[in-house]
């Protein structure tokens, strides 16, 4: 396992050659955070400094223009667009949004499950799924219907514990959990749950690029 940062990013993105991550960079004269932007290139080994346009681009899409001028927080959403092009986004605190593929907003309110936020997207044919810390579960969510179909785990779960994000890779799920120091692999074909990877401390995302597995954990982003 080899580090490649020792700070905890505010948003980390996958691009075609490596990864993009949003990190704090002090305060401006009035105290308001300033942010900077990097790249890292899994081939080359190389981190560069990059652009908030880069970075959006390849959060949101080719319309990421119109779409982060009517919202006022680019960072802390996650994303998941639909093979329609269609965009959803999810804030930890439960509040979402649907944009068509030409940028237009068609949608917005707030999931709550059991008087809690939802966090974290992943894209899962016509559906969605969402983690649920406070509940230690995931949810599936059907933005058509805008209800909950399905979950998985539970107040006693003893795998998924305060999941924070969640990535689907062909026919399987990927949870990070902060409290259980893990990533749980469910099969979407049988909802099976095992623990995929385990480690000394807290997993917040997990992502595949080129190959390489990433993880970011509260010590910093490493490569498996």
């Amino acid at each position: 396992m080899k580090q490649i940062l020792n700070i905890k990013p505010l948003d980390i993105v996958p691009f075609s050659k490596g990864f993009i991550v949003v990190i704090a960079d002090g305060h401006d004269s009035q105290g308001n955070l300033k942010i900077s932007f990097l790249s890292y290139d899994i081939s080359s080994n190389k981190l560069a400094h990059s652009t908030k346009s880069v970075y959006l681009l390849n959060k949101f899409g080719s319309n990421f223009n119109i779409i982060s001028e009517q919202i006022s927080d680019f960072i802390s959403c996650a994303v998941g667009i639909f093979p329609n092009k269609r965009i959803h986004l999810v804030y930890p605190t439960g509040e979402m949004g649907t944009f068509d593929s030409d940028g237009t907003l068609l949608w917005t309110g707030d999931l709550i499950y059991h008087d809690s936020p939802v966090r974290s997207i992943a894209v899962d044919d016509k559906f969605i799924w969402c983690t649920v810390p406070e509940h230690n579960s995931i949810i599936r969510y059907s933005p058509l219907s805008k209800k909950v179909d399905f979950r998985i785990g539970g107040e006693n779960s003893k795998v998924l514990k305060r999941p924070m994000s969640v990535l689907k890779i062909d026919d399987a799920l990927f949870v990070c959990n902060k409290d259980s120091n893990n990533i749980s692999k469910i099969s979407l074909d049988n909802f099976v749950v095992n623990v995929y990877k385990a480690f000394e401390e807290p997993v917040l995302r997990y992502l595949t690029i080129q190959g390489y597995e990433v993880v970011v954990l509260s010590s910093g982003i490493y490569i498996l």
